[in-house]
């Protein structure tokens, strides 16, 4: 996941204070020069000498935060940022840039309190909804980066650090490649204003899932599996059960028809009562690549009540990926986390369900049980 916490490689401006003089203004000119320059060691000399006697304006400890921070001094930089914010204890940049320090500091709590305090009263932009999914992913809480990384999307799909996010979170954590992190590294590469090195990187992550993932291309197999299907579907309707089963198996192996004939398989074994086989092959059906969410969440049912909660927690989470807009799938996850006895995680994505569910009985029901569970 990117570093969001990372302050902004810029200055900012520090307009002089009246009765600032001509010895200080030209250090502080000095010091911004020096920081714009990257010669971190020189702004850090030339803050701290402008501090000692313009000690009100909160950009000037920004400033000289940054340069601390560049230099990996995160405790001389925390120092500069809080006495900023003694001067502006609402400076939402000097709070963002406080994260960050707490973040290198690996202090999570610090740094996800600070992030809370940029945000104020007002709901989190994406940059913060980033931010503290960086934060929880440190923290090894991944279901709750999750979630925030899923609000961002929501939020605004222009964004471009969050589809980067979201999906180096599916590959790196969640085991999800193709297509559901590829699909968003591609579209990251095709958003504006992506510096070339991030977009250098996510282009590389993109062409390694595509070799190792993405689907066999079609071949002349396609003709006979069609043939297959068709025989499956006569053999069944005269009940010689053996010789569909067996065509629909064959029917398979072909990647054009695979998902159609994993679909008539589970059909036909759910016909027939046959309930485990059923749920082995809508499964297997789950696991195409072109598996649509309706087979996930067939698939998750099944899994639910057949007591499978590992499987039923991953093909939830790559119906999540490929769906997120379907929002049983958070309500299912919620349920698999409670099995689990992950409560924290259980509670955020019934909460995350209820934010976004309609009113209504089942969505009370689903927020009552989300306040019993713990926190």
């Amino acid at each position: 996941m990117k570093n969001l916490l990372l302050p902004p490689l810029f200055l900012l401006a520090i307009f002089l204070l009246s009765g600032c003089d001509a010895s200080s203004h030209k250090t502080i000119l000095k010091g911004q020069k020096a920081l714009e320059e990257g010669n971190y060691q020189a702004a850090v000399t030339a803050f701290e000498k402008a501090a000692q006697r313009v000690t009100l304006d909160p950009v000037l400890y920004y400033n000289l935060a940054t340069a601390y921070y560049s230099l990996g001094e995160p405790a001389l930089a925390m120092n500069a940022a809080t006495n900023g914010l003694a001067i502006d204890p609402g400076n939402e940049r000097l709070l963002k840039l406080k994260a960050a320090i707490a973040y290198l500091k690996h202090d999570w709590p610090a740094a996800f309190e600070s992030l809370r305090e940029a945000a104020g009263d007002n709901a989190p932009g994406s940059y913060i909804l980033n931010a503290l999914a960086t934060v929880e992913r440190a923290n090894k809480n991944y279901d709750q980066a999750r979630i925030l990384l899923l609000s961002a999307m929501r939020k605004d799909r222009t964004y471009p650090a969050t589809y980067y996010n979201l999906a180096s979170l599916y590959q790196d954590h969640y085991n999800l490649y193709y297509p559901e992190a590829s699909d968003l590294f591609e579209t990251y590469g095709l958003l504006p204003g992506i510096p070339e090195r991030q977009k250098n990187d996510a282009a590389a992550r993109l062409t390694k899932i595509t070799k190792l993932f993405a689907p066999l291309p079609q071949n002349n197999t396609t003709a006979r599996a069609t043939q297959l299907m068709t025989e499956a579907a006569r053999y069944a309707a005269a009940r010689n059960w053996t010789f569909a089963e067996r065509a629909y198996v064959e029917a398979k192996n072909d990647p054009s028809r695979s998902l159609d004939a994993h679909l008539a398989l589970a059909a036909f074994y759910e016909s027939r009562g046959e309930t485990a086989k059923a749920y082995r092959a809508y499964v297997d059906a789950s696991k195409l690549p072109s598996a649509s969410s309706d087979t996930l969440y067939k698939a998750v049912t099944l899994a639910l009540a057949q007591k499978h909660f590992d499987v039923a927690d991953e093909l939830c989470s790559k119906g999540m990926a490929r769906a997120p807009n379907n929002l049983m799938f958070y309500y299912q996850m919620a349920v698999i986390r409670s099995e689990q006895r992950r409560l924290k995680d259980a509670r955020a994505y019934a909460e995350y369900y209820v934010r976004l569910a309609p009113p209504g009985t089942f969505t009370s029901a689903v927020d009552a049980w989300a306040k019993k569970l713990v926190q």
